[in-house]
């Protein structure tokens, strides 16, 4: 069919068309059914996918917003946790600080406050640095008595212009005269230092075989020798073997003792520059 009859059609099609939209209203009402018959069901499943892609996106605008508060929230918890951290700290320094003051008051012999700041892993057990030598107390020397408000540390030993190496009961060389509390067995302590990690302990050795003492008792300075004065709290009994027992069959018995001072965990502490009284 030629280009010239092909537009012939159309336009005559056209035509009908109109005549019959205008001119035929039962044919318009046919029509309108029709097509909406038809279209209704593409209406449908249009208006059904778009609701659900509105949907989509409305979740994933809530989906962002409760990702950031989750973020927002981490990030409070962290911060939150770490000011209680931090509050716990503040808290525990505050009433090791309100300890040394209140024993400090009560001590009628000259005290000097230090600070550890060294202690050698290799050498974790006998020593400590701390911040203190002889040109902040021209009364500090060597062999004084290093206390906490806990017990006895230990004492001093080489003595430097700003630092002073302070050797600890654990130490078998920081030898203690002692007597239990309550029995009043008398004997030498001695550092028995822990093998392959553990808590420090001591040995109180010496003790005549006539001397009896118990789990449980407080050990004290005898103030024998010279360095320790009288009374001060070394420790705890923490094992008293019978005199039957292989290391009780000597001349003389042996226990264990916990040191009162918690030696794994040294920070301030005090030394004793004085062995008599101050005058106030």
């Amino acid at each position: 069919m030629s280009r010239p009859w092909v537009f012939a059609s159309a336009g005559v099609a056209l035509a009908f068309g109109v005549l019959v939209i205008f001119f035929a209203p039962a044919t318009s009402r046919w029509t309108e059914r029709v097509t909406l018959e038809t279209i209704s069901p593409l209406a449908r499943v249009w208006g059904g996918v778009k609701n659900r892609w509105t949907e989509f996106r409305s979740s994933l605008r809530q989906f962002d917003v409760l990702d950031e508060e989750n973020r927002n929230l981490r990030a409070e918890n962290v911060r939150l946790q770490t000011e209680i951290r931090q509050m716990d700290y503040l808290r525990t320094e505050n009433d090791r600080f309100r300890e040394m003051l209140a024993f400090r008051d009560q001590q009628a012999f000259r005290l000097l406050a230090c600070r550890v700041i060294e202690r050698d892993a290799s050498n974790w057990w006998n020593s400590v640095l701390v911040d203190r030598g002889w040109n902040d107390d021209p009364n500090l020397a060597q062999d004084q008595p290093v206390v906490t408000p806990r017990g006895v540390v230990g004492k001093t030993g080489t003595v430097g212009r700003s630092t002073t190496r302070v050797m600890l009961l654990s130490d078998e060389n920081c030898k203690v005269s002692v007597l239990t509390e309550s029995a009043g067995a008398r004997g030498i302590l001695l550092g028995d230092t822990p093998l392959n990690g553990g808590s420090p302990l001591c040995r109180m050795t010496f003790v005549t075989r006539e001397s009896k003492f118990s789990v449980g008792e407080r050990v004290l300075t005898t103030g024998l020798g010279g360095t320790f004065p009288p009374n001060l709290l070394v420790g705890t009994v923490t094992d008293a073997p019978s005199l039957t027992s292989e290391k009780n069959s000597g001349l003389y018995r042996e226990g264990k003792v916990t040191p009162a001072a918690e030696l794994n965990d040294l920070r301030e502490m005090f030394i004793l520059t004085g062995g008599a009284p101050a005058k106030k």
